[in-house]
């Protein structure tokens, strides 16, 4: 079974990444042009400044403070590391990220830097609080502070810094609520307070921010509405909102954004509907509403967001069919729409998205046939549609898509025969097709990529000898084929696989002898051959499959006694034997498990 959750989480702690870096590089900017003014009116700096500084430096940790080695004398603007000066002798830049300072901003004299333009102190070992006189650096341009241990409050004399363009306090544990104060900072451009315990509302004086272009309160506790402000903020680019508590509806109002390219908004508690404005956002790249309970059909006008790359709407409770105008979207590469109550066809249009690579619409109620047009998405890795109530057989189209690795089609009421076209299918790892009601043979060609890690077919009528191109299929996991009509003798048409997980082949009608080689299976968990024509002795080289948790050899034709060697596996914890023709004594080291 897919998980959405896994990926979406992968995809979001890469673009999370991708951010922090965006977030360096342009702070850094800021001290690379400050470099480059020349400070020609003054050798030393400011004596006001330096004492400062030398006095916030006493203060640190004494192990933290090798980096600063350099800050000695009265002289700021000749030798100090992280110390940028501009015309006037002034300090205008302290860049010192990534030093390792330990130690509180409660000796740093805010009052002494007048002309101070951008403050970075990201990714250090600070902490305490954020004191009240940052208000006082009216001239800061750029602040970061993320990165570090700071707590309590965002000061609202933060308010005061009226030429903010950069504030990021990401990634500390400030708490409380973000201040009314914030708005305003009219010529904001980035606000990043996410990864804090911040709680309360979102102000509505947040829509003040008519500058601001990219808007990050992720992963914090944040509770409420999102505020119908939103939409006056109309130069936002980035709104990352994901990982609160906030409820209620999307405004309507957030239609306005039209310059927004990402919209996280998920797992939250938002309910209602997908507003129809959302087709407005004629810009947006990337959508993310998953795991909220959002209601209502996914609106038609989303096909007018012809830019989008990525549509996440899963874990919500969805209902109505996908508009048939999702075939307007031609730029999407990732849908994931599983987990909600979608119903109706898989609409033909699905097959104008020729740049698609994730298609899940798994555990919906989905009817009727996979449409052909499938076929079409040759960019395709990953379809995954099980637990629908999808009928008819496997398009023969499929074939087409090899470039597929993830095939679910687990838990419908498909059925016939499975496509000969799927031999084309090499790059598979992953093939789910249980629980449905397929007929015929397994195709001949099953792991003819040789990559196949799990495949499951059970609970379906396949009949016939398992191919021999299985046998060699060395990658594999995890098997289920149980409750067929499967036939051939089991020691020959499997082999050792050395990364096997699991495998039951449960009810059917196999035969022969169990195979020594079995116990070469290290990594083996759980064996299941229950319900066969299976016959000979338990052979005691099972015993050195050392990983075993659960045997099930029931309902068979074995004969012999019991080897004392299971008793070597310590991991067993079921034993499952009756029903054959066992004699003998039951091992003393394995009857506390005995079935």
């Amino acid at each position: 079974m897919t998980t959405s959750l896994l990926n979406k989480s992968f995809f979001s702690f890469f673009l999370h990444i991708l951010f922090l870096l965006l977030h360096t590089f342009n702070f850094s900017s800021y001290f690379t042009l400050a470099e480059h003014t020349p400070s020609t009116t003054s050798l030393f700096g400011n004596n006001t400044e330096a004492e400062a500084l030398l006095e916030w430096k006493a203060s640190l940790d004494n192990r933290s403070q090798s980096l600063l080695s350099s800050w000695v004398g009265m002289s700021p603007c000749i030798n100090w590391i992280g110390i940028t000066c501009g015309n006037s002798g002034s300090i205008t830049n302290l860049s010192l990220a990534d030093f390792g300072l330990r130690g509180t901003l409660y000796d740093f004299n805010f009052s002494s830097f007048r002309n101070l333009f951008a403050i970075d102190l990201q990714n250090n070992s600070l902490s305490g609080t954020i004191p009240h006189e940052i208000g006082k650096m009216t001239s800061l341009f750029a602040i970061s502070l993320a990165e570090n241990n700071f707590t309590g409050f965002i000061p609202f004399s933060v308010g005061n810094l009226t030429n903010l363009s950069k504030l990021y306090l990401w990634d500390n544990k400030l708490s409380g609520s973000i201040p009314q104060e914030i708005g305003l900072l009219k010529s904001l451009n980035q606000l990043d307070l996410s990864s804090n315990v911040l709680t309360g509302e979102i102000p509505y004086s947040i829509g003040n921010l008519r500058n601001l272009s990219l808007l990050h309160l992720i992963q914090n506790q944040l509770s409420g509405c999102i505020p119908s402000s939103i939409g006056n903020m109309t130069m936002l680019v980035d709104v990352s909102v994901q990982q609160n508590n906030l409820i209620g509806l999307i405004p309507s109002s957030i239609g306005n954004l039209t310059s927004l390219s990402v919209l996280y908004l998920w797992d939250n508690k938002l309910s209602g509907s997908i507003p129809q404005e959302i087709g407005l956002l004629e810009s947006l790249n990337e959508i993310d509403l998953s795991s909220n309970v959002l209601t209502g059909r996914i609106p038609y006008s989303i096909g007018n967001l012809r830019n989008l790359s990525y549509l996440y709407i899963f874990q919500n409770q969805l209902s109505g069919p996908i508009p048939s105008s999702i075939g307007n979207m031609t730029m999407l590469i990732e849908v994931q729409l599983d987990d909600n109550n979608l119903t109706g066809l898989i609409p033909s249009s699905i097959g104008n998205l020729r740049n698609l690579y994730t298609l899940y619409l798994w555990d919906n109620k989905l009817s009727g046939s996979i449409p052909q047009e499938i076929g079409l998405l040759e960019s395709l890795s990953e379809l995954t549609l099980l637990n629908n109530v999808l009928t008819g057989r496997i398009p023969n189209s499929i074939g087409n898509l090899t470039t597929l690795t993830t095939l679910d089609l687990s838990i419908n009421k498909l059925h016939g025969p499975l496509p000969v076209e799927m031999k084309n299918l090499t790059q598979l790892i992953v093939l789910e097709i249980g629980f449905n009601e397929f007929t015929g043979h397994l195709p001949l060609e099953l792991c003819h990529g040789g990559v196949l890690e799990n495949f499951t077919a059970c609970y379906n009528n396949f009949s016939g000898s398992i191919p021999k191109s299985l046998k060699n299929c060395t990658r594999l996991h995890r098997v289920r084929l149980e409750r067929n009509q499967l036939t051939g003798n089991v020691s020959e048409v499997f082999d050792v696989y050395p990364h096997l997980d699991y495998i039951d082949l449960s009810y059917n009608n196999f035969y022969g002898e169990l195979s020594s080689k079995w116990g070469g299976c290290r990594n083996m968990k759980s064996l299941r051959i229950s319900n066969n024509n299976v016959s000979g002795e338990i052979p005691p080289e099972l015993g050195k499959a050392t990983q075993l948790r659960l045997i099930d050899l029931s309902s068979n034709q074995l004969k012999g006694a019991i080897p004392k060697d299971l008793g070597g596996l310590k991991l067993l914890y079921k034993l499952i034997l009756n029903n054959n023709h066992l004699s003998g004594a039951i091992p003393l080291d394995i009857k506390i498990i005995f079935y």
